[in-house]
């Protein structure tokens, strides 16, 4: 008789940790029966409590972020919680598609071996000590935020890419155990870093001038300046950007500290990397044109994604980087499939009305009679309530108008209320690594792991919160804000 089918010997490899998912799923399923707020509607408070499952699911490693993405838009579709159009309706945002152009400029930088000759140079100038290396990642940035407005363009079309090459120099790769040699230290050191900076100049963020925009609508006739904006900035950014990667460090101590023979290794390397090549002469050219385009496309009206997109173009049209090393990145497109559902469930969690019955809640249980006390709850609340966002942007358009109301009719210095609550919304995003689209561009390299990353933000949102609230109103009473 032919060999029969032996189903004993068949193995399956399953990717799901059932007591993990069945404690989410309880969870889920408790919220849905906790009788609803009446000004969410029932659609809404099923959709949080999907959201809050597939947040724990995902916590607690009972199943991968993709799965948990095609889970989540499963159970809202079938349910009829949502339209099939609505939860695909976030990949259709340009922010998504620009995390997709700029990786690709990653990889000309790095296949050019551009991106090993910028590491190496900065090695040689300042990683005598891998902090060292760390803080190099922190001056790029500093650098960047006077001339880009956009904080993803920035982080993952520039400074991700010299923080990849600047691992791998130290010899720490993704795969081989080596992880923790100074990957995973480096990672997090420039993603942390690029929140600092995006508040650190009016123009380093988008949403800095949307907060001015926004207070103007609220009322506030208080006339800030480029000047000021930076003078308030200064000394609590930093202070973060000095305290932050030594908190970091601490948390994720690299395997390697130090290297004595640094110069003359880093010569080596790039006596190696021999003259400048034709391809890193070319990867300059299209990378000095996307940057360009990048500082003056508000006054010409392009769209950040758009600069992208010409990137991406030139690049394969050119040959540094080939169609197929494009679309065989698998990384990117697990990417774009778990950001984009995590975009839409957090931005119909606030088009449902759920936010604005959160911020009501805070708005009718603060009764104190120190506007500072009142300052410190907000900015508290709010820090934390980027758990339950996907995007910066969302985050600070669903509270700020609400915060600032309550903090204005607490009393609270006008400027000073405004300016703390784009900070915190920036710096609120590294809590997780889907909190913006940069963190999941960081996270999907595969450097950190899932609960050192949330371990990591919880730490450094400690510290930012003393630093912005601490250290930052007492500067401003020193320089006459209030």
């Amino acid at each position: 008789m032919v060999n029969s089918l032996n189903f004993k010997a068949i193995k399956f490899n399953s990717s799901v940790k059932l007591k993990p998912l069945l404690i989410s799923i309880l969870i889920g399923v408790i919220i849905c029966f906790i009788p609803k707020p009446n000004m969410v509607p029932r659609n809404g408070w099923y959709l949080l409590a999907v959201f809050i499952a597939i947040i724990v699911a995902c916590a607690l490693g009972a199943v991968s972020l993709g799965l948990a993405s095609f889970i989540g838009i499963f159970i809202l579709t079938c349910t009829h919680i949502i339209t099939v159009k609505t939860a695909f309706s976030s990949y259709a945002e340009g922010v998504i598609w620009l995390i997709v152009c700029a990786d690709c400029l990653s990889i000309g930088i790095t296949k050019t071996g551009l991106g090993k000759r910028i590491a190496y140079n900065l090695i040689k100038k300042i990683g005598k000590r891998t902090i060292g290396a760390g803080y190099s990642l922190v001056i790029c940035e500093i650098i960047l935020s006077m001339l880009i407005p956009s904080s993803a363009s920035r982080s993952c079309g520039i400074v991700f890419p010299i923080a990849k090459s600047l691992s791998r120099a130290y010899g720490s790769k993704v795969g081989d155990g080596t992880e923790k040699k100074a990957g995973e230290f480096l990672m997090l050191t420039a993603l942390h870093s690029n929140l600092i900076s995006s508040s650190l100049f009016m123009t380093s963020s988008v949403v800095n001038l949307l907060a001015i925009t926004m207070a103007r609508d609220l009322g506030v006739k208080e006339n800030i300046t480029f000047g000021m904006w930076f003078l308030m900035a200064l000394l609590p950014s930093l202070v973060a950007f000095i305290v932050i990667p030594i908190i970091i460090y601490f948390l994720c101590p690299p395997e390697i500290k130090k290297m004595d023979n640094v110069k003359e290794l880093m010569d080596k390397k790039l006596e190696e990397l021999g003259p400048i090549s034709k391809s890193e002469k070319l990867m300059i050219f299209v990378f000095a044109i996307v940057v360009f385009l990048w500082i003056i496309g508000n006054k010409i009206n392009l769209d950040v994604t758009t600069v992208g997109v010409l990137g991406l173009i030139i690049l394969i049209s050119t040959g540094i980087v080939s169609w197929e090393e494009f679309t065989g990145k698998k990384e990117i497109w697990n990417l774009l499939i778990w950001l984009g559902a995590f975009m839409m469930m957090a931005g119909q969690l606030n088009k449902l009305g759920v936010i604005k019955w959160i911020s009501s809640i805070v708005r009718d249980h603060i009764y104190t009679k120190s506007w500072m006390l009142t300052l410190i709850i907000v900015c508290i609340i709010m820090y934390y309530l980027h758990y339950l966002f996907a995007s910066n942007t969302v985050h600070f358009t669903a509270l700020f108008s609400a915060f600032l109301t309550i903090l204005l009719s607490a009393g609270a210095p006008t400027i000073v209320s405004m300016f703390l609550l784009v900070n915190i919304s920036a710096l609120s995003s590294g809590l997780t690594h889907y909190g913006l689209a940069q963190g999941g561009v960081y996270f999907s390299e595969g450097y950190v792991k899932q609960k050192k990353w949330w371990f990591v933000g919880f730490c450094v949102s400690i510290a930012h919160l003393l630093i912005i609230i601490g250290i930052g109103m007492l500067w401003w009473k020193l320089i006459g804000i209030y």
